[in-house]
């Protein structure tokens, strides 16, 4: 192999481990506004059901729906105010938005870990342009993907670390516990490294 071939070689893997470290960030991230989404849903949900429950009953009843002893007229007005803040809250926060726009991010990048993965197995040879499609394409999604926020990044890379770890451990053992493997790769970095 040529040493322009070795180098092509190198920077396609190191394309390839960059789009592996910004899928797992980009499915994180989905997975996180996602769960930030579903939680606002609930609760605007659950809060709208108790103001029309509290609405349409009997006064009696409602005096039982309120909690803390409070008069049903201030509460009602606390639900709506609650209801209506979470409201304009979820549509200004956009984590639906944010979460669509991150999983299309991880399938571009998953796509170019995808072709990375089939041009560098050893039974195929690189060429100059197989390199420069995967190369460009590479370019473009960097440019049009949704950036993970840098106060992210480190937590990002650091889970896909432990979880490249966590991956080849259990290739060798695969009963162990992900939990406990977990465990002991933190105190192995946080407490072991410090003796030697």
């Amino acid at each position: 192999m040529t040493s322009e071939a070795q180098g092509l070689r190198n920077e396609l893997e190191n394309i390839r481990r960059v789009s592996d470290m910004l899928c797992t960030a980009h499915a994180g991230l989905r997975d996180a506004y996602a769960r930030k989404a579903l939680w606002s849903d609930i609760t605007i949900l659950a809060l709208s059901t108790w103001l029309v429950a509290l609405v349409f009953v009997e006064p009696k009843i409602n005096a039982s729906l309120t909690p803390l002893d409070l008069d049903p007229q201030i509460w009602i007005g606390v639900l709506g105010i609650l209801t209506f803040f979470l409201t304009v809250l979820q549509m200004k926060a956009d984590w639906n938005g944010k979460s669509d726009a991150h999983r299309l991010s991880l399938s571009m990048y998953a796509e170019i870990k995808r072709e990375c993965g089939y041009i560098l197995a050893p039974e195929q040879e690189l060429t100059k342009e197989q390199f420069q499609r995967v190369f460009d394409r590479y370019n473009m999604v960097t440019k049009i993907a949704r950036e993970v926020p840098e106060g992210q990044f480190l937590r990002q890379k650091q889970r896909h670390k432990i979880k490249v770890a966590i991956s080849r451990h259990l290739d060798t053992h695969p009963a162990a516990s992900i939990l406990l493997t977990r465990f002991r790769l933190w105190y192995r970095d946080n407490f072991e490294s410090r003796r030697g």
